[in-house]
């Protein structure tokens, strides 16, 4: 049993805020008032009596081959469950999911950072615009279609809608038309979405058990949340309440199968060093991906688009992007001519190997899974031969051009996409 710390006094115990008192000394304590650090490092203490005598009670059954056992104790010990690459046997293998190819996996948490006012919102807009229209393209890469959830606790919604105004004409799409994209604009004032606990770990708010709700209704593609700054209710520089915060989102990611994106801002240092980051490093560690957008120096319409982690490829990737009508494109330098070219060919190949799927009522569709338009033609004759990342670059440098498009067919409840050839552009 625990017994008090007692005092000098013949009778007294030690006073809440007695400098000698053990709780008084104890910097995980910091920050609370002399009674609840008392409390708090008593409660401390009483657990770890009982999990002393817990473990000296195990280590006695364990030496004898007979003993006593106590049901109710014996009951929260269950052996860990294991599995072996046998029971793998004859299962297909499952393939890798991304939300944005090589950037973004789906059903995992990651990170896009960048300085403030350095454009993280328009991207992640273009992003959510690509994803709910099924467009398949976002700056250069391929993406999955979907709903999405927009969570903003910076921007107001008016700024919000003049942005996606911007940035759905740029692509040709009348915004109101847009049912699956879902904002919310939270209140400054409440707008975290967990907050610390005495003991470390993050408690998610009402305002989180909402948002879960809404994602477990919607089963979005993408949760985009901007920003953390305004949402994490802890100290960025706690490993255990970063780790706990993000854990919270992957059970969204999981439950639901969408990718989360954080929107971030970096530290000095991170700004500085030009690495993006900001906090404890269980930032980067907790999430599967993380981008960074930099701007440059010299040109205040170029910005850069970096991946600086990827557990399932080669982080790396540098994309260079121009301010261009209300949103960024990318501006790569002029090709070589045999580039240019190869990739003549590439697109050429691309587009006979749609027109014969098109004779064939056959659709072929923008997103990665099955159908997806890049594989199914690698696998064709009239591919000549070129891989399907070399069909996939064709595909995006044709949706760009406006040579084909991400076209609606089906009940419109659906919201399906194929890639036809534009009208204009056959």
């Amino acid at each position: 049993m625990l017994k008090l710390v007692e005092s000098s006094h013949p009778t007294d115990p030690l006073a809440d805020d007695d400098p000698t008192a053990p709780w008084m000394h104890d910097q995980k304590l910091g920050g609370m008032t002399p009674r609840s650090r008392r409390m708090s490092w008593l409660a401390s203490e009483k657990r770890r009596q009982e999990d002393e005598d817990w473990d000296q009670q195990y280590e006695a059954r364990a030496t004898t081959t007979s003993h006593v056992a106590n049901p109710a104790r014996e009951e929260l010990i269950q052996p860990l469950r294991t599995i072996t690459p046998v029971a793998w046997r004859d299962l297909p293998m499952e393939e890798m999911r991304w939300l944005a190819a090589d950037r973004i996996p789906a059903a995992e948490p990651a990170i896009l950072s960048g300085d403030g006012g350095g454009g993280k919102t328009t991207i992640a807009l273009q992003l959510a615009v690509a994803v709910e229209r099924g467009l398949g393209e976002w700056l250069g890469t391929t993406t999955s279609s979907g709903p999405v959830i927009f969570f903003s606790a910076e921007e107001p919604e008016a700024e919000m809608r003049r942005r996606l105004d911007r940035v759905a004409r740029k692509r040709g799409i009348e915004p109101t038309e847009m049912t699956g994209l879902h904002f919310h604009f939270a209140n400054p004032e409440n707008s975290l979405l967990a907050v610390a606990r005495r003991e470390g770990t993050m408690e998610a708010t009402p305002m989180f058990q909402s948002l879960a709700a809404a994602a477990m209704n919607i089963r979005p593609a993408i949760l985009i949340v901007d920003s953390v700054a305004a949402v994490f209710g802890g100290n960025q520089n706690d490993r255990v309440q970063v780790r706990s915060f993000v854990s919270l989102f992957r059970g969204i990611a999981r439950r639901t199968g969408c990718a989360v994106l954080f929107l971030d801002h970096p530290s000095l240092t991170g700004i500085t060093a030009g690495t993006g980051r900001g906090g404890s490093m269980d930032w980067q560690n907790s999430v599967r991906a993380r981008l960074h957008l930099r701007s440059d120096k010299k040109d205040s319409t170029e910005r850069e688009l970096e991946v600086m982690k990827i557990n399932y490829g080669a982080p790396g990737e540098k994309v260079r992007l121009r301010w261009e009508e209300g949103c960024f494109v990318p501006s790569s330098a002029p090709a070589a001519p045999a580039m240019v070219e190869a990739q003549r060919n590439a697109e050429q190949a691309y587009l006979a190997c749609l027109d014969v799927c098109t004779a064939q009522s056959r659709n072929v569709f923008p997103a990665p899974g099955r159908g997806y338009a890049p594989t199914v033609f690698a696998d064709m004759a009239e591919a000549k031969g070129h891989s399907r990342k070399a069909l996939e670059a064709a595909q995006q440098r044709l949706l760009l051009a406006n040579v084909i498009e991400s076209a609606a067919y089906g009940p419109q409840s659906r919201n399906s996409r194929r890639i036809a050839r534009k009208v204009s552009a056959v």
